[in-house]
């Protein structure tokens, strides 16, 4: 057992230490709000570790995708019922949480920031979009009017997305695992298919990098490792040596990606399949020592364990900082940028993400598990429960009813 459990607590460093490489990447590819890109750009070496925003997407999209669908997956082989309007409403609080309060600050740093160079109308639209999580959507068709220092959000509009199409095909075909591999396997060949084809367009760079259709690869991909999993054993014998492998092999895909031309081509199926591999194997196998000490230390798996609050927090942040450090030198506004970045959000997991995580954990939140109509029946039920005939009073008092200090 205790042999077991260190095996899974290596495998979610793993996970955690491979989305804080992404976000990491992240950061890096939208810093060129606070420092000059010229020389960076320029430079082959350089260059791939600050352009790879897709890449570190790809990352977050199957790792998370492969994760819920476990989830959704064990749950129907427990035999415990999938309602999927519960699952759909734990997934929106979960994403929710930090985001609302992020676009409270938003609308109020709008209203009160003299420097903001955004139009009401803009901000509002773009914040009704991004709490609907059909931002995307709006990027789309209305990419001059959107607020550019929250366009990274559409990442949270297509996961969900995403998160709903998966969850109704768990629903539909979770006791037909032939079949549900075989929809999300055709799923994912024609979202690459599409998203090559929309590239080809005039103007569909920016559409293939944004749309649902075009983005959901990845998402799928972990979905597909998720299903297939059980299923392939074959691979269990070298899953050690597959794993090493298919990390090692991130970098120089990650060096082949780097280009939009690039991801929606042949290397960004080459992503997605050693992504897949990476995922599946860390299931399997414990990593190798040299591995656990990197890819699983200590920092990058701190980092991917804030990897939402970090990736929802700092875009806005470095536009921000922007605006207002025009006369400062670069090395100045970055250092500023970086402090105030890893403050705010650790604030925000703090104050709000644990909250959150806390409620989803609660016993009310637990009885929503046997359904929504199986809640309400429950409540109504105790709302017309005869009431308690007062206690007498050479009765003992319940401790709950003294007074003393709570």
């Amino acid at each position: 057992m205790e042999q077991a459990t260190a095996s899974h607590d290596t495998r979610d460093r793993l996970l955690d230490g491979i989305r804080g490489v992404a976000i990491v990447l992240v950061v890096l590819s939208h810093g060129w709000t606070l420092w000059p890109t010229e020389k960076l750009l320029s430079h082959k070496t350089l260059n791939p570790w600050f352009t790879s925003g897709n890449f570190a997407v790809s990352i977050f999209f199957v790792v998370g995708a492969f994760l819920a669908t476990r989830t959704l997956l064990r749950r129907v082989d427990s035999g415990t019922d999938l309602h999927v309007g519960v699952i759909s409403v734990r997934r929106y609080v979960r994403l929710s949480g930090q985001l609302y309060v992020l676009l409270i600050a938003v609308l109020i740093v709008t209203a009160t920031d003299t420097a903001s160079a955004y139009p009401n109308a803009d901000t509002g639209a773009s914040v009704f979009r991004i709490a609907t999580y059909t931002w995307n959507w709006f990027l789309v068709g209305h990419a001059l009017t959107a607020r550019p220092d929250l366009g990274h959000l559409w990442y949270l509009s297509v996961d969900f997305q995403i998160f709903l199409l998966v969850l109704a095909l768990v629903y539909l075909l979770g006791r037909r695992r032939a079949w549900l591999a075989l929809s999300l396997g055709t799923l994912l060949v024609a979202a690459l298919l599409w998203r090559s084809h929309v590239f080809g367009l005039d103007g569909g760079a920016y559409r293939a990098l944004l749309q649902t259709t075009t983005r959901m690869d990845a998402p799928l991909t972990g979905a597909l490792a998720a299903v297939l999993l059980p299923y392939l054993g074959v691979l269990r014998r070298f899953a050690r040596p597959l794993l090493v492998v298919s990390t090692v092999a991130l970098v120089p895909v990650l060096v082949l990606t780097d280009t939009e031309a690039s991801f929606v081509g042949w290397p960004g199926v080459v992503l997605d399949a050693t992504l897949f591999l990476f995922v599946v194997t860390c299931a399997m196998s414990t990593a190798p020592r040299l591995l656990e000490r990197t890819l699983g230390s200590a920092p990058l798996a701190f980092l991917g364990r804030r990897s939402l609050s970090l990736y929802l927090w700092h875009y806005p942040l470095f536009w921000f900082i922007s605006r207002h450090s025009g006369g400062w030198a670069w090395e100045s506004r970055a250092a500023v940028g970086m402090v105030a970045m890893f403050a705010i959000s650790e604030l925000s997991e703090r104050l709000v993400e644990t909250r959150v995580q806390r409620m989803l954990r609660s016993e009310r939140w637990r009885e929503l598990d046997d359904g929504i109509p199986q809640f309400l029946g429950t409540r109504i039920r105790g709302w017309w429960r005869a009431p308690v005939e007062p206690s007498r009073p050479d009765e003992t008092v319940h401790p709950a009813d003294r007074d003393q200090p709570v």
